[in-house]
């Protein structure tokens, strides 16, 4: 073997998605509550999650960024590591912005207004770098 280092991130990737499997297991609904009554509560405007649920997206946050760690160490083609990584940022940055910054539980009108900016920014950038002769990836 020529680089024995990849080895380790693959079982950093296999523990990666077993805490994925674990952290999403722990977002059923229990059944005494029903969908219908965890549904209208989190419509409710004043409605928040509760500190277990921080815990709960705390923990796919860590694996998410256990796996970008395990993927830096396995040999991938450059291009796929970095469209892969943007594709995992991505998801953690939108796990932080409807939970820690509140945006799922607000008004569907600041999320529209919040994803028409991340959009236009996303647009903007990819202009910028296409107009100065780079590549995204």
């Amino acid at each position: 073997m020529e680089n024995p280092e990849y080895l380790i991130g693959i079982p950093l990737v296999a523990l990666a998605l077993l805490g994925l499997l674990l952290a999403a297991s722990l977002f059923a609904v229990p059944a005494e509550e029903g969908a219908g009554a965890a549904v209208a509560r989190r419509r409710h405007p004043g409605a928040h999650p509760e500190p277990s649920e921080y815990v709960v997206i705390g923990l796919i946050l860590a694996m998410l960024t256990a796996v970008e760690v395990a993927l830096y160490y396995i040999e991938l083609n450059q291009k796929l590591l970095i469209a892969t990584l943007l594709v995992l940022s991505a998801a953690k940055f939108g796990f932080v912005v409807l939970w820690f910054m509140h945006l799922k539980f607000d008004s569907p009108l600041l999320a529209r207004l919040f994803a028409t900016g991340f959009v236009g920014a996303i647009a903007l950038f990819t202009v910028v770098i296409a107009t100065l002769g780079a590549s995204l990836i």
